[in-house]
């Protein structure tokens, strides 16, 4: 997996082993970055991070500080690893790893303030799950009230509609070269 853009241009990163980790592919990345356009200066959050590629994304574009919250020990090395290869390219944000699960906000909002854009890449099979009840916490609701949560929808699609089961939030399906996401943003 390589960073697409930005100072890292074409940075090989490392990439946990298994079959939890399905990294989103080049060309859906490339996409829905392009598409997002601006990152200088935001700060992002990478939940479920995996390797990092999300927010090290958005760092080598230009976001200013970005965390990235990940409850795997061996996980959290790698974006270590991955983070100080981005620095070596000169992409010059704060990177802060929080060894969290992005499911229970109480544990990382505190320390991620203020985010801009909120990327999660859950393990597709509790995908749904994790949406419903991340998107359904009152804190974080309350937390990414001024941010934009892209949430990557699984291979299976949404069979049980668990993607359109957001109160309070307004809801867009997109579809970056193969693969699907959510942009949801609390509505105001």
């Amino acid at each position: 997996m390589q960073i697409i853009s930005g100072k890292a241009r074409n940075l090989t990163l490392n990439v946990p082993q298994g079959e939890s980790i399905r990294p989103t592919s080049a060309r859906s990345r490339k996409a829905m970055f392009d598409s997002l356009a601006v990152f200088q200066n935001k700060i992002i959050v990478d939940l479920f991070a995996g390797s990092g590629a999300l927010g090290l994304e958005a760092a080598s574009r230009g976001a200013a500080k970005v965390y990235f919250v990940e409850s795997n020990i061996a996980n959290s090395r790698i974006i270590e690893e991955n983070i100080n290869k981005v620095k070596r390219t000169g992409a010059d944000a704060d990177f802060i790893i929080i060894k969290a699960d992005a499911t229970i906000c109480g544990r990382y909002i505190g320390m991620a303030k203020n985010p801009d854009m909120i990327f999660a890449d859950p393990p597709y099979a509790e995908s749904g799950i994790f949406f419903r009840k991340i998107t359904g916490d009152q804190q974080f609701i309350l937390w990414a009230k001024d941010a934009l949560l892209i949430w990557e929808i699984p291979d299976f699609g949404d069979p049980d509609g668990s993607f359109l089961q957001a109160p309070g939030w307004n809801l867009k399906r997109r579809k970056y070269g193969s693969r699907e996401f959510i942009l949801a943003e609390v509505k105001k």
